[in-house]
């Protein structure tokens, strides 16, 4: 590990991929910032020793209610990790911030966040699923059931998780040896496919979404690429020139399937599993997601 990204003596350093002081009922997705894949949001814990959890089995701290523990919530957007919240345990924001800035300097808290992320994302792969060291959720005063564990018993997220990062993985691999990957499905550019591109680009305009980063999102693909798939429809004409709005009839069906979607999938509302399959069903009765979308 590069030393300047070890904890200062005394503190450790912890990252997972959820909001802090949530109860996150899914695994977040998994996104490209540069080189690397992060979850859409994830936070991190920088604290000192004494003021991790005890565990009933006292294996843990005791003495550490009082110490300054810090929460930072990150969360990648249009390709970019933004930090977006700082939250505290036991004493007051102010006074934590203070404490932890003399010791780690806030400029660093980025890299860090990406580092402890990174480095988890590498055990959950190594494992197979939640590493054995994140008891942050199995913690004895917050019991965890199947119903609201994200990880339990290998749900369908948390395998998509290791594809990707197998996925990902293999790329990285094969990019350092300058050999193509394996494992990595080129789609093929028909006028068919470019076509789905331009109106879910089209759809997104209208709707007030940012349209390129709404088509990288549908078909599951980098920035660069989907902007790649967009200029290639402009080619074609099934898209008008840069700088023209994209004109045609309001469909409010396809606009309704829009905001489904991003309920569904984008959004960071906790549904309900009464709420999800209300609009799963709606979805199915407007004719199914949108084009380019993955189930």
């Amino acid at each position: 590990m590069d030393e300047s990204l070890k904890p200062p003596p005394g503190w450790r350093i912890a990252a997972y991929p959820w909001f802090a002081m949530d109860e996150p009922t899914e695994l977040p997705r998994l996104l490209r910032v540069g080189s690397v894949l992060l979850p859409e949001f994830f936070h991190l814990i920088v604290a000192p020793e004494d003021a991790w959890r005890t565990y009933r089995d006292g294996t843990e701290g005791a003495e550490g209610w009082q110490a300054p523990v810090l929460f930072l919530n990150f969360q990648v957007y249009e390709g970019e990790l933004e930090m977006t919240e700082a939250r505290s345990a036991y004493q007051d924001i102010g006074v934590v911030m203070d404490k932890v800035r003399k010791v780690i300097k806030p400029e660093k808290w980025k890299l860090l966040g990406i580092h402890y992320m990174t480095q988890y994302l590498v055990q959950f792969m190594d494992e197979g699923g939640r590493p054995e060291g994140d008891r942050m959720r199995t913690h004895a005063d917050w019991p965890v059931s199947d119903e609201v564990d994200p990880y339990g018993n290998r749900p369908k997220a948390a395998i998509e998780w290791l594809d990707e990062l197998q996925a990902h993985a293999a790329e990285a691999y094969a990019s350092a040896r300058g050999t193509p990957n394996p494992r990595r499905k080129r789609q093929r550019i028909t006028d068919d496919f470019l076509r789905k591109v331009a109106r879910v680009y089209g759809v997104a305009e209208r709707a007030g979404l940012p349209p390129t980063r709404e088509v990288a999102s549908q078909f599951k693909a980098p920035h660069s690429t989907a902007a790649k798939w967009v200029g290639s429809a402009r080619r074609k004409k099934f898209l008008p020139p840069v700088g023209t709005p994209v004109y045609g009839a309001y469909d409010p069906t396809i606009e309704r399937r829009m905001e489904i979607e991003y309920e569904l999938h984008d959004s960071l509302k906790d549904l309900t599993p009464a709420r999800r399959r209300e609009l799963e069903l709606e979805l199915e009765t407007l004719g199914g997601p949108v084009p380019g979308r993955e189930a």
